[in-house]
C-alpha cells in the first residue's frame, strides 16, 4: 500500500533534494509540460453555460499553478465562481440541485482527465529524469 499524506511529502521531499540540478530540471520541464496538457485536456471537455447570468465559465477558469515542491510541481486548477461568489467547478463535476429545485446532471471535465492520465504523466517524468540521469553520466 502507498505511503499518503506528510509521510510520502517528506520522502519526496528527500528524494527531490538529492537530485543532482539537471535532472531536477528535467521533471520540472516535463512536469509543468504535462500539466499543461492537462489542463488543456480539461478545457476542450468542459461544459460551456450559455447563460452570461450563471457566473465565470469552467473552462475559462482552468489553470496551472506552482505546486508545494516547487519547480518541480504543479497543480491544475478549476477555480470558477457563480454569480453569488460561490465555487461553481464543484457543482458542475458533481451535480447539483438548481434554485428551481430541478437536478442538473454532473458534467464531469476534471477527474475524467486526471484518471486517464495519471499513469502517462508518471511514466513521461520518470523518463524524463532518466534522460537527464544518463546524460550526466555520458558526461
Amino acid at each position: 500500500m502507498a505511503k499518503g499524506g506528510l509521510e510520502g511529502v517528506e520522502r519526496l521531499t528527500r528524494k527531490l533534494s538529492a537530485m543532482t540540478p539537471a535532472v531536477r530540471k528535467a521533471a520540472g520541464q516535463e512536469a509543468f509540460m504535462q500539466a499543461e496538457e492537462m489542463a488543456a485536456q480539461m478545457r476542450r471537455i468542459a461544459p460551456r453555460d450559455e447563460d452570461p447570468n450563471n457566473g465565470e465559465q469552467v473552462r475559462d477558469h482552468i489553470h496551472v499553478e506552482e505546486g508545494r515542491l516547487g519547480d518541480v510541481s504543479y497543480v491544475v486548477i478549476s477555480d470558477a465562481k457563480d454569480a453569488k461568489g460561490r465555487p461553481k467547478a464543484s457543482r458542475v463535476e458533481l451535480g447539483h440541485v438548481a434554485v428551481n429545485g430541478r437536478y442538473v446532471e454532473a458534467s464531469p471535465s476534471f477527474y475524467p482527465v486526471v484518471r486517464a492520465s495519471q499513469r502517462k504523466v508518471k511514466r513521461r517524468i520518470a523518463n524524463a529524469m532518466r534522460r537527464a540521469i544518463k546524460a550526466e553520466a555520458a558526461k
